[in-house]
This record gives structure tokens, sequence and C-alpha cells, in this order.
């Protein structure tokens, strides 16, 4: 399991080059992209210049957000199957893990029943063109109010809907994405988690609140940093995954309204600290990398002009 960076969940905006080495600088080995910006960029050019840095990095790129609405009409659906297409062809050649799509948690087009299996036959298709590039679809569900305002049928917004969704289709390309927020909210049990395989795992985002709401009440101001009050046991959904064999990303992934007016280096350098803290509790192996502790390595060094003491 390695430590993983997304900008956008923690409100933090830049170029490519300049999250990439933020990112490396706080001593992340992984981080989500803009998959739909690589894609324009190497449309342009080509894929060598328009993922130079990222690829000069070494950096892993663990996932992307899909750019499609399940719920969509049947016109804009296929839109965005066709720029959807186009994207994960560019992710695949980033050798990107996963493609992260959310469940519609609730729909104005029909009851549970047979939207389920309209939503299913569209993830079928989507299925296929991540299977092409050998990328992970990685479903996720939310709990959050605000994703199901003015809708009239209540869809997937708990464990056991996403578990059902998952178990119904065919394809091995369809995994899902766990949010520890969402998961403890929506009344998964340790023993759903242990269910999935490695493989079904595309990413693992951690977060706290001080306690569990109801699903009715979840709000995203509710969805705190790993480690505010201890009400989410991360270092148990860290360690029950590694057990299980999933080498994948962790990911701080609070709400970025709870993380105040402070830097982006400070933001960022909080989130290494939240999942070092979690790896190593879980007896993960993780390292902490700062720009004080590198600066302070360098000053220790030996200069150069007394270099031939150490000959």
């Amino acid at each position: 399991m390695y430590k993983n960076l997304n900008a956008q969940t923690l409100g933090i905006s830049g170029r490519q080059s300049d999250l990439i080495e933020l990112a490396m600088t706080y001593g992340f080995q992984g981080l989500d992209i803009d998959a739909v910006d690589l894609q324009r960029r190497a449309s342009r050019s080509d894929f060598q210049k328009a993922s130079r840095f990222l690829m000069s990095s070494g950096m892993r790129v663990s996932g992307f957000d899909v750019p499609c609405d399940l719920d969509a009409d049947d016109v804009a659906f296929e839109e965005a199957l066709k720029v959807t297409q186009a994207v994960v062809a560019v992710a695949g050649m980033a050798k990107a893990r996963a493609g992260y799509l959310r469940i519609p948690s609730a729909t104005n087009r029909a009851p549970f029943p047979q939207y389920f299996e309209w939503i299913k036959s569209r993830l079928d298709r989507l299925s296929g063109v991540f299977a092409e590039n050998q990328v992970l679809l990685g479903l996720y569900f939310s709990t959050f109010a605000e994703d199901r305002h003015d809708r009239q049928y209540a869809f997937i917004q708990d464990v056991n809907g996403s578990l059902a969704l998952l178990q119904s289709c065919d394809s091995k390309s369809i995994g899902l994405l766990i949010d520890t927020y969402h998961w403890t909210v929506g009344k998964g049990s340790w023993e759903q988690l242990s269910s999935l395989s490695a493989s079904q795992v595309a990413g693992l985002n951690i977060g706290d609140l001080a306690h569990v709401p109801d699903i009715k009440d979840s709000t995203a101001s509710l969805k705190l940093i790993s480690g505010s009050h201890g009400t989410v046991d991360n270092i148990r959904f860290a360690k029950t995954l590694a057990d299980k064999g999933y080498d994948g990303p962790i990911t701080s992934s609070p709400s970025s309204v709870n993380l105040g007016a402070i830097t982006r280096d400070s933001i960022v350098a909080k989130a290494q600290d939240v999942l070092d803290s979690t790896l190593s509790a879980a007896g993960i192996q993780t390292q902490t990398r700062r720009p004080e502790i590198i600066a302070a390595q360098a000053r220790s060094a030996p200069e150069m002009s007394n270099l031939d003491e150490f000959q």
C-alpha cells in the first residue's frame, strides 16, 4: 500500500508539473491525475510530450475521475462514452490503476428495480472500454444528501447496494473505491470489506467524523480529516485490505471545507502525516519526507571539499 495524493480532494489546484513536484516533495509515491486534461494535451501534440513530467517522475498514476454521468440521458451518455474512450486510452498509456465513477444515489428516471438494470447495462458497456486498456473501473457510492437533492427515487447510497451492483456485473475490470467515511455511514461491515478481493479494490480513501449520522443526515461538511476524532477506524481498514493482498493507493480524503485557511504545503504535509500514522499503526512500512528533513540532511552531509576524508 502506498501514499497517494489527490490534490482536488484537498482543494489544491495547479499545473500537472507543480502537483507532481508537490507530491514528490512530501513523500507520496502516487497521485490522482486530471486524465481529461492529459488527453486534451496529448491530442494537440502526442502522449510523450503531454506526459513527459509525469512519466519521468516515477510517480504511480493511481486514479482519475471518469468523465461520465451514469444518470445522463441517452444522447449525453453516448457523447460522454466517446470522450471516456479517448480518456481511458490515454490513462492506460500512463499505466493508471483505476478510473473513479460515482454510482447515482437517487434519480428521477425510474424506481429501484428498473433503474438498477438500466445502470447495469451502462456499466457493461463502460467496462469493455476499461478492460481494453487494462484499467480498473472503480465505482463508489455517496451518502451525502447533496448528491440526491431534488431526486424522486432513492438508489444506491449504502454498502449493501454497492456490493449488489458490483456482484451483478460480470466484468473483472469493475471494482470499488473504498471511502471509509461513506463505508461507515453506509453501514458497511468488516466482513463485507473482507469479502472483496484485492483486485476488486480500486483505492482506499480515508476520513473521519465526530459521530456517525443517519444517511439522511450525511453531508460533506461532516467529513473530517482522518484522526480528528477516531470514530472511523482507518487503521483497521488499512490492515484488513493489506491482509487481503491489496497494494494500491491510500489517500487522505476529507472535505476541503474542513481544512481551514492554510497553505497548500501545510495541507499536503498534514495529509502525509495522516497517511504515515495510519500505515505505521497498521504495520505497513512507510517513510516521512519533508522539505525541512531534506534540508537538514543536506546540511549534515559532508562538504565537497572534505570528501577526501571519506575516501
